[in-house]
C-alpha cells in the first residue's frame, strides 16, 4: 500500500518517532525518511503526521515515510494508510482530528506526586550497584540538602536476574525494612523492570513450558541481545504471561510495599514480525503491550512503545548524553514537543545532567560540566516532570542551589501543571506545546528552543553553552517576565546561569 501526499505552500509537518523529535518539523526543504514498520529507535512512537494546515496521515499498522523536496511518500506491507483533512486548517486542529478519530483518551493519568515533586533515578548514581546502604544514604543525601522527598526509582540492579524479581539477598539484608524506611522519609518506591528473562531464572522453564516466552521463526525460544546481555522475552500476546507479569508485581506490591515500576526495554527492535506468538502478533504489537501492562499502576514510567496515545501512563524520555547538542540537552525540547503531539502527555525529561551511563562511569566529579547541569535542571523544571539521577546537589553549593531553586519553580507552577494534566486525561492535548500549536500562522512553524507550558506560560532555556542571553520570539498579547512586560516581538532577555526564562501571560 502506498499514498502520495504533495506538500502545500508553508506547510509543516510533525510526528514520527520521539527520539528522533530534533529533525521536525518537516518542510518543503527537507529530504529525511522514517520507518517504523518496525520502531528501531529507543522511545515513544506513534502510526501519525501532523501538519499545520490541518492535515493528518494515519495508519493502523507501522508504515514508512519519505520526504523528499515537498513530496511525501508513505508505503507499508502491513495496512492502508491514509490521508484526512481536519475542518480547522491549523496544527491544533489535526492534532484533535486525530485525538477523535484514532487515539481517544482512557481519561487516566499517573500519580499526582508524579507531576508536583521531582524524581530520584538510581541509575546514574550507581549503576548495577544498588544495595539497601547505598539507596538509604542516597535519599538521605536529598533531604538533607533541602531538597523534598518524592519518587525514588531503584534502577536495575536490585533483583536476582531478569524475569526473577525478588530483591538480591547479597545486596538487601532486609529490602521490606528498606522500602519501609524510605517511606517513612516520604519517598514512593518504585522498582526497575523490563520483559527479559534470563535463563538463570527460576521461572525460565516454567515460562518456557508453558508457552509465554516468544519464539523465533523456526519454533525456538528466541534469545534477543540487548544491551545486558541475550535473553529471552516475555510473549506478552499470551494473557497467561501478561497474568504471569502482573502477579509478580502485585506480590512486590503486597510484600514490601513498592507502589509502581519503570518498566524499561519493550522496544519493538528487539521483537521480529516472523517471530511465533501465542497472539500471532508482530514486534510492534509486543511493544504497544509492555507499555498497556503498566496502566494500572498508579506510579508508573516507560521508555518505549508503539500507537499508545492519549494513555495514562508517564513516558520518558530515552537517555541523553552528557553533551550540549542534539545527542544531549539540544534534543530535550524538541523531542519533548514531539511527545506531546503524537499523544503522550504525560512526558518526563530524562534524567538531569543525561541518562547515558557510559559519560560518568569512572569519571572524576571536576571532568563533568557543571553548566550543563545547571541547563538540564533549568530546561526539566516546568515541563511536566523533573527527574534527577547523579547528586548534582552535593557538587557544590553553586549547583545545590540551582538545583534547589529550579525545584521551588517547578512546585510553584505544579498546581497549574496538574490542571494541564487533568485537561489531558480528557482531551488528549499536550501539556508542552509548540508554538505553533497555540499561536497558528503566527511564523512560529519551525520554533523548537522554546515551548509552550499549556497556553499561559512560555518557556525559553538557554540549551547552548557559554550563553548568558536567551532570544525569545513572543507572541501577540501581553507576556511578562520578572517586572517587564513583552509582546509580539523577538527579544534578547539576560539569563545568567541560575535563570530560567520564562514569560507568564498577562490576562486583562
Amino acid at each position: 500500500m502506498k499514498l502520495k501526499v504533495k506538500m502545500l505552500k508553508n506547510e509543516y509537518w510533525y510526528g514520527g518517532d520521539t527520539n528522533i523529535g530534533f529533525f521536525t518539523p518537516l518542510s518543503r526543504k527537507s529530504i529525511y525518511m522514517a520507518n517504523n514498520t518496525i520502531v528501531k529507535s529507543y522511545g515513544q512512537s506513534n502510526t501519525l503526521w501532523l501538519s499545520n494546515k490541518g492535515r493528518v496521515i494515519w495508519s493502523d499498522c507501522g508504515f514508512k515515510t519519505t520526504f523528499i523536496f515537498g513530496k511525501i511518500t508513505c508505503t507499508s506491507e502491513k495496512a492502508e494508510i491514509k490521508l484526512f483533512e481536519a475542518e480547522d486548517k491549523t496544527l491544533k486542529g489535526a492534532y484533535l482530528y486525530a485525538v477523535q478519530h484514532f487515539m481517544p483518551p482512557d481519561g487516566k493519568h499517573p500519580n499526582p506526586i508524579m507531576f508536583k515533586i521531582p524524581q530520584y533515578c538510581t541509575w546514574i548514581q550507581f549503576e548495577h550497584e544498588q544495595t539497601q546502604t547505598n539507596i538509604l544514604s542516597y535519599a538521605k543525601s536529598i533531604l538533607e540538602s533541602g531538597m523534598p522527598a518524592g519518587e525514588l526509582i531503584i534502577d536495575d540492579g536490585w533483583q536476582t536476574n531478569f524475569g526473577e524479581w525478588d530483591f538480591d539477598p547479597n545486596k538487601f539484608e532486609n529490602a521490606k525494612q528498606m522500602c519501609d524506611n524510605l517511606h517513612e522519609l516520604g519517598f514512593k518506591v518504585i522498582l526497575w523492570i523490563c520483559p527479559f528473562v534470563s535463563t538463570k531464572s527460576t521461572h525460565y522453564n516454567y515460562l518456557a513450558q508453558n508457552n509465554m516466552l516468544v519464539k523465533d521463526k523456526d519454533n525456538n525460544i528466541a534469545m534477543r541481545k540487548w544491551w545486558n546481555g541475550t535473553d529471552a522475552i516475555l510473549d506478552l500476546s499470551n494473557p497467561q504471561a501478561m497474568k504471569w507479569f502482573t502477579d509478580y508485581t502485585k506480590k512486590l506490591i503486597d510484600e514490601f510495599g513498592v507502589d509502581g515500576f519503570k518498566q524499561d526495554a519493550g522496544d519493538a527492535m528487539y521483537y521480529c514480525d516472523d517471530d511465533i506468538t501465542f497472539g500471532g502478533v508482530d514486534a510492534n504489537t509486543q511493544s504497544k503491550l509492555w507499555a498497556q501492562s503498566a496502566i494500572d499502576f498508579d506510579f508508573n514510567e516507560l521508555r518505549a512503545c508503539f500507537q499508545f496515545g492519549c494513555q495514562g501512563v508517564a513516558q520518558r524520555l530515552a537517555d541523553k548524553s552528557h553533551k550540549w547538542g542534539i545527542l544531549g540537552l539540544g534534543a530535550l525540547l524538541p523531542n519533548t514537543l514531539t511527545q506531546g503531539i503524537t499523544g503522550y502527555s504525560y512526558g518526563c525529561p530524562d534524567m538531569i545532567g543525561g541518562g547515558q551511563i557510559g559519560d560518568f562511569k569512572n569519571k572524576k566529579e571536576f571532568s563533568f560540566d557543571n553548566e550543563l547541569f545547571a541547563r538540564y535542571a533549568e530546561a526539566s523544571c516546568l515541563m511536566p516532570m523533573m527527574q534527577f539521577s547523579l547528586d548534582i546537589w552535593k557538587i557544590n553549593d553553586e549547583l545545590k542551589n540551582i538545583c534547589l531553586k529550579t525545584i521551588d519553580l517547578h512546585t510553584k507552577y505544579s498546581d497549574y501543571i496538574l490542571q494541564l494534566v487533568e485537561h489531558a486525561s480528557k482531551t488528549g492535548e499536550p501539556i508542552v506545546r509548540y508554538m505553533e500549536y497555540s499561536f497558528p500562522n503566527k511564523g512560529y512553524a519551525k520554533i523548537t528552543s522554546q515551548f509552550m507550558l499549556g497556553d499561559d506560560i512560555l518557556v525559553a532555556p538557554v540549551l547552548v553553552k557559554g550563553h548568558t542571553t536567551k532570544l525569545v520570539y513572543v507572541p501577540e498579547g501581553k507576556w511578562q517576565y520578572k517586572d517587564k512586560i513583552y509582546s509580539n516581538e523577538m527579544v534578547i532577555i539576560p539569563a545568567p546561569i541560575d535563570e530560567l526564562v520564562y514569560l507568564t501571560k498577562v490576562k486583562d
